[in-house]
């Protein structure tokens, strides 16, 4: 009876150990985290938050900003607040800085032209060439046509010489 009885403990003790062993390993990948905000930091603040909680981050696009100075985060995608895994991927937005809208130049003369683009914030560089399609004085084509780029970029603006003699 000794040895059946010694036999039964030392199975009951191996299986507490193992229940003990799988609920604690359970509990380790199951920590928490409050996702902090970053709103308003610079890129290397918001990583430093963002690693010492325990997560990671991850700057999912760059979007220009009037608001939001260039290498800061303008938004989240992951919801500050939010309680997720230790280890998880916080996705955020950082600001490309100050963009400006090239507007539209394609129906001015160069001096209209170079006037709007001064007045956006943008510098105007001018190139002429020969045309045939398009009045001498006139705007033939313009880079980075309607897309938002960097407050003090530089738009080439091609404008007509008329036909070549």
């Amino acid at each position: 009876m000794k040895r059946s009885l010694l036999k039964t403990i030392v199975s009951v003790v191996l299986m507490l150990t193992v229940i003990a062993s799988v609920a604690a390993l359970a509990g380790c990948g199951s920590q928490k985290i409050t996702i902090p905000d970053v709103v308003g930091m610079t890129k290397a603040d918001a990583e430093k938050a963002v690693t010492d909680a325990g997560l990671t981050m991850e700057v999912q696009r760059e979007n220009y900003s009037d608001k939001v100075a260039e290498g800061s985060i303008i938004s989240m995608i992951t919801k500050a607040g939010e309680s997720v895994d230790k280890g998880s991927v916080v996705k955020v937005v950082a600001s490309l800085g100050e963009g400006v809208t090239v507007p539209n130049l394609g129906v001015l003369n160069e001096k209209e032209a170079t006037n709007l683009v001064t007045k956006v914030g943008l510098k105007p560089v001018v190139v002429e060439e020969f045309s045939n399609d398009v009045e001498a004085g006139n705007v033939i084509s313009y880079t980075d046509a309607g897309q938002i780029i960097k407050a003090g970029s530089e738009v080439t603006i091609t404008v007509s010489k008329g036909p070549e003699s």
